[in-house]
């Protein structure tokens, strides 16, 4: 996997039983406030309960709601302190050393897929494991996924894979199974493959960014940063450290990565590994 910034993630809902181990490892290993998750799966009803005087033809939906990482990202335009951002590698993170707590990104997000606390002034969403992505391992939750729900690899992969997938579930009678994500907002690093509408799986069709929203980003200095910005921002530097100082303590007790430590069954020595020499790469910045 040498270009980190073609390998893609799909989700195959066709697939997924809503067993939450995805939503399990992802809480277990950033544990940011309690009330954040960067992953969870949420449930949805399709077909009718009863049809007419014949038992209907209800089934539940599973859906994985994450960050889908878009090429063109409403809330990185939103954003006006540059706390969420592109990274080298063209995902999309968030630094809330920077954050205001405005929540202009969680509010513009198609895919309510951000978390904030507001309590703890913590803004959150799935980074995709960026830092395991730079050592060439994959996010956790395609790693623990019973069903193999969740895939990832290259983007030329899962989209062969899409392809092959979406004639099979046709052919089993899913007339609607559909890829969604390789086209809205210039294409996303998180596919969903869906064996019905994407309505049906609480997505929007045709998503657009607004463009008020446009017209906002390509402002310099997004209003002076709403002026209050740099003061936000100092305020948030000292809320952060008293924050970063608490997670240094359980870092160090645990031998772990920011906001991170490992699940049972995940292989530590790799990660450990990998942890340690970015603790070099940023001791040599």
């Amino acid at each position: 996997m040498s270009n980190r910034n073609d390998l893609t993630m799909l989700v195959d809902h066709s697939l997924c039983i809503g067993c939450e181990a995805c939503t399990a490892v992802c809480k277990n290993i950033y544990d940011v406030t309690p009330s954040i998750f960067r992953t969870k799966i949420k449930e949805h009803d399709t077909g009718q309960f009863y049809s007419g005087s014949s038992a209907g033809n209800m089934r539940k939906l599973y859906k994985k709601d994450a960050c889908f990482h878009c090429s063109e990202a409403s809330c990185v335009m939103a954003c006006p302190t540059g706390a969420c951002r592109k990274n080298e590698d063209d995902l999309v993170v968030i630094d809330n050393r920077l954050c205001i707590s405005c929540n202009y990104c969680a509010k513009n997000c198609p895919y309510n897929a951000i978390s904030y606390d507001r309590p703890n002034a913590v803004v959150d969403k799935c980074s995709l494991c960026e830092y395991r992505i730079k050592e060439g391992l994959e996010p956790f939750c395609s790693t623990v996924c019973p069903t193999t729900a969740v895939r990832f690899g290259t983007r030329d992969e899962m989209m062969a894979y899409a392809e092959n997938r979406i004639q099979d579930l046709q052919g089993q009678g899913y007339v609607n199974a559909n890829l969604y994500g390789a086209t809205e907002f210039g294409g996303q690093r998180v596919l969903n493959l869906l064996d019905e509408s994407p309505q049906q799986y609480g997505l929007p069709v045709n998503p657009e960014i607004p463009l008020s929203l446009r017209l906002w980003s390509s402002m310099p200095l997004r209003p002076v940063a709403l002026l209050a910005g740099a003061a936000m921002v100092g305020f948030n530097f000292l809320h952060s450290r008293k924050y970063s100082a608490k997670a240094e303590e359980v870092r160090e007790k645990h031998k772990m990565a920011p906001h991170c430590h490992f699940a049972p069954g995940i292989d530590e020595d790799d990660d450990m590994e990998a942890l340690e020499r970015k603790k070099e790469e940023d001791r040599m910045k």
